[in-house]
């Protein structure tokens, strides 16, 4: 039976946890331990080199997801070393050291390691220069990953060795593998990166890999930015000259860190010799400083680096955002530590005065007045506090907690006036919220440089100013006049906190004359201020979640409109293809209707001349059945663009009468007047025959068959702008704009509200054909688009019971006119 059970961890934790950490017995020597850390981080530009024979040699590394921790653990009973077994799982022994990148920067930088001198760090045991572990973590069942971020942050490490009961070696947690697995991205989305990035140590590209080592050393960083001075000169104009100013900033290059020092030394160069620019990372990843730090974590992990360098606009240096600073955002011990001390600091207060208060009650008895006199003072003031941070946190609306804040601040106080300045950039603050009392001016909305709160002598701790008279506090003459002008004489500055950043400062202006601020006030100012910060952080989250659910029912509403046009749509489609199966099927059977008919009556007619009558409504039906399923089969052709046109002369003066003719016999079988009028010199224009005989039938049929009996239809051609050849030779090659216009008017009208369907596909106007003479809504939608393809035009208009068609249709300049 095994002693020893894995215990089951969280998902977070168990994905986190290294399993194959680089091992190493303790006579392991210094040079083989330098080769496989090496070998597994390599960012350094240099010439890459096979390890020697007798330090092994590396097999194929593990994916980006399963890269190991860049450290060596030293292990008791641990087999040596060799070609053999480096990528192996070595046996697991009781941990008894570590060797990290930072220790062989700090044995360089100390001059323990010679670079010059080619020191044989192959007789150097691991033993001589490992680290004691000072912290570890046990696997058990109550383990989670923020036990491993609190260890983290509370002893400031880079690598956590994980171990069982008996202390001997299970894996090893980096902070790189915590961030992978860690991925709130609501949190990180709402945080910038200007508000976690630190100042880097930088230096320039022409110092020595040496000196980078001693910065590395003496500030105990990871990495250096390797920069250069680039001055910049701008021009700003004034009213009657311009200014020139010159100014110059740190441009980064390259970034070193420690791993490219192991992979120095691995390469045995001089770092006395070796400059900063052979080594440096170079390009860098850069980041904005108004990206989100979920910008940051996946650049990170896409790019598998463990720090950004943040740059401005123009490519200025600003700071460094690394991954530590992402996991301090997920911390959420904390916040529970710092809630845990002051919950302490505030039971320890209080224990100190009920016990002075006792020791002191049989002394004196002025003592005990004056302390129970104070007791009830600080009792009041908490009460004032609870009262003061209730009415803050009833309202979520910014601007309504910090004038609520001002307001009760100076009531309590007794203040002549209280106002809230919010920090909108570095060096410059606006006052966004006053309570004043009467008879003092206002200064909301007044603009202040960092300097008017960053002087003075009474200075306290955390940029607390507390100024009990403004002749005493040392001002320069800029500042003494701005506080003269506010009409100030002391005050009392406090900052507004978020996060360990400052969001602004809650100041109290004491006008009419000097004032001593005592300890209680400060006090309670800051609690104050701890309130006011809380509470305008709920009402940025709530603002945020305003916006988030504005936005996702925007969308809502959006998706929701376009649902419905679809849908109605769908429907208007649905009722077009009710109808035009409706009225197909209709017009298909009723010629075939008849001609079934015609059929039978030819097999039982008796006689010739009976017979003759139903061969020839056989042959009008059939005829019917094929214009109709000709007039289906062009438009479908039309409207698909598949349908080619050949031009050809067409000479109107001859060719027009052939196509008005029929119409003749036809309106006067229906007692209709039938007026043509035409110029009698008509040119000829290149045009398709059959297109444009079947615009004009159309129209002319459908003017005969809505118009009643001894109704008029006239048409009119007219050709504008047209000359004759030897008027256009006179013209010298001027260009003239012709056209020929067809104009059809009948004794009928369109009802106006139906006039912008007449042209969709099946469409037949309601109620405008009392004669029933049927038809499929096909003529006009198939001469619209016959229109459209010779490149002219169609309108109607309708009203005083007539309608109009015009078709016009241009002439080149290159088409014959006849003289």
């Amino acid at each position: 039976m095994p002693l020893y059970h894995q215990p089951f961890y969280s998902s977070a934790l168990e994905q986190a946890i290294d399993r194959y950490p680089l091992t190493a017995g303790q006579d392991t020597s210094l040079v083989v331990a330098i080769a496989l850390m090496s070998q597994l981080q390599n960012s350094c530009p240099l010439v890459k080199t096979t390890l020697p024979s007798d330090r092994g040699v590396m097999h194929e590394l593990p994916p980006a997801d399963k890269m190991r921790a860049p450290c060596v653990l030293v292990v008791h009973n641990q087999q040596m070393i060799g070609a053999g077994n480096l990528s192996d799982n070595p046996s697991r022994g009781l941990l008894i050291g570590i060797l990290t990148p930072a220790d062989l920067v700090r044995l360089i930088a100390s001059g323990k390691i010679d670079t010059q001198k080619k020191v044989a760090l192959h007789k150097i045991p691991i033993s001589e220069v490992m680290s004691p572990v000072s912290v570890s973590l046990t696997e058990s069942d109550d383990q989670d990953v923020f036990a491993a971020l609190s260890l983290f942050r509370q002893h400031g490490i880079r690598y956590l060795p994980i171990v069982n009961q008996f202390r001997h070696l299970v894996g090893v947690l980096t902070r790189e593998r915590i961030r992978q697995v860690l991925q709130p991205s609501n949190i990180l989305k709402l945080r910038r990166v200007a508000e976690l990035m630190t100042t880097p140590i930088t230096a320039p590209h022409t110092s020595s890999l040496f000196t980078i080592a001693e910065l590395m050393s003496q500030h105990q960083v990871s990495s250096v930015v390797i920069t250069k001075n680039k001055e910049v000169t701008m021009e700003k104009p004034k009213n009657d000259h311009t200014s020139i100013f010159h100014y110059s900033f740190q441009q980064p290059l390259g970034i070193i860190t420690e791993y490219d020092i192991v992979q120095a030394q691995f390469l045995e160069l001089d770092f006395e010799k070796t400059l900063a620019s052979q080594v440096m990372v170079t390009p860098l990843k850069l980041i904005k400083p108004a990206d989100s730090l979920w910008q940051a974590h996946k650049q990170m992990q896409q790019q598998q680096v463990q720090r950004l360098v943040v740059c401005g606009g123009r490519g200025e240096l600003l700071g460094i955002i690394t991954q530590t600073s992402l996991l301090r955002v997920l911390d959420p011990t904390e916040m529970y530590r710092v809630v845990k001390q002051l919950q302490h600091s505030v039971y320890q207060l209080q224990a100190e005065k009920v016990e002075l208060l006792q020791s002191r009650n049989a002394k004196l008895e002025l003592q005990v007045r004056e302390r129970t006199a104070k007791l009830h003072e600080q009792v009041q003031r908490d009460r004032l506090l609870t009262q003061i941070a209730l009415r803050i946190h009833q309202s979520l609306n910014l601007e309504e907690i910090l004038h609520a804040s001002v307001d009760e601040v100076r009531q309590v106080l007794q203040a002549d006036r209280v106002a809230i300045l919010h920090l909108e950039s570095s060096n410059s603050g606006i006052v966004v919220a006053e309570s004043v009392a009467e008879n003092w001016s206002s200064i909301l909305g007044e603009i202040f440089p960092d300097t008017m709160w960053q002087e003075g002598e009474s200075v306290l701790e955390e940029q607390i100013y507390a100024v009990p008279h403004i002749d005493q506090a040392n001002l320069n003459p800029e500042k003494y006049a701005r506080f003269q002008k506010a009409q100030i004489k002391a005050y009392l500055i406090v900052p507004i906190l978020q996060d360990s950043n400052l969001w602004g400062m809650m100041c109290v202006h004491q006008c009419s004359e000097s004032r001593q601020w005592q300890p209680s006030e400060i006090d309670l100012l800051l609690q104050l201020a701890t309130q006011v910060a809380i509470a305008i952080q709920q009402a940025q989250l709530y603002k945020q979640v305003q916006n988030l659910n504005t936005d996702l029912e925007r969308q809502v509403q959006e998706r929701t409109a376009e649902l419905q046009q679809k849908v109605h749509e769908l429907q208007q489609l649905n009722v077009i293809k009710d109808e035009f199966l409706s009225t197909v099927s209709h017009e298909l059977r009723t010629p075939l209707a008849n001609m079934k008919m015609a059929i039978h009556m030819l097999k039982v007619s008796p006689t010739l001349d009976r017979r003759q009558v139903y061969l020839e409504i056989l042959e009008a039906e059939c005829t019917r059945e094929t214009d109709l399923i000709n007039a289906l089969l062009d438009l479908q052709r039309l409207e698909a663009g598949a349908c080619a046109i050949d031009l050809e002369p067409v000479n109107l003066q001859i060719w027009l009468p052939t196509i008005i003719e029929p119409f003749y016999t036809r309106a006067q079988n229906r007692h209709q007047h039938l007026r043509v009028d035409f110029v009698s010199k008509l040119p000829t224009i290149n045009s398709n025959r059959a297109s444009l005989g079947r615009i004009l039938a159309e129209l002319l049929n459908n003017a005969c068959k809505y118009t009643a009996n001894d109704g008029e239809i006239a048409l009119r051609v007219e050709c504008k702008g047209a000359k004759s050849r030897q008027q256009e030779i006179q013209a010298k090659g001027s260009v003239f704009n012709s056209e020929i216009k067809f104009t059809l008017s009948n004794e009928s009208e369109i009802p106006r509200s139906e006039l912008p369907r007449i042209f969709e596909k099946f469409y037949r106007v309601p109620n405008a054909d009392p004669w029933k003479q049927g038809g499929t809504g096909l003529g006009l939608a198939l001469a619209q688009k016959l229109v459209e393809q010779l490149e002219g035009k169609i309108e109607v208009e309708s009203g005083n019971g007539n309608t109009i068609f015009t078709v016009t249709f241009p002439i080149g300049q290159d088409q014959e006119l006849v003289n």
